[in-house]
């Protein structure tokens, strides 16, 4: 791969998004949506875990995506 392409991967944020009933997390750490899901999962009976990949901060700040994929799931959809 040439510098060009390497370097727009590291410019790259990902984020991971956790929800459950009406509460939402987005953080960069996994360990800690991880925790947060299996806190939710349990306390609510329905938590979801997805991994969303931004190519910068400002890609980031207006929601435009480049992967989302649900990584964690448990129960029914949260509302």
């Amino acid at each position: 791969m040439d510098s060009a392409g390497s370097s727009e991967q590291d410019s790259r944020i990902t984020v991971y998004y956790v929800f459950t009933d009406e509460k939402d997390l987005w953080t960069e750490d996994y360990r800690f949506a991880r925790k947060f899901f299996t806190y939710w999962k349990k306390a609510n009976g329905a938590a979801r875990l997805y991994k969303e990949v931004y190519e910068n901060e400002e890609a980031m700040l207006g929601g435009e995506m480049l992967e989302e994929d649900c990584i964690l799931t448990y129960g029914p959809f949260p509302y």
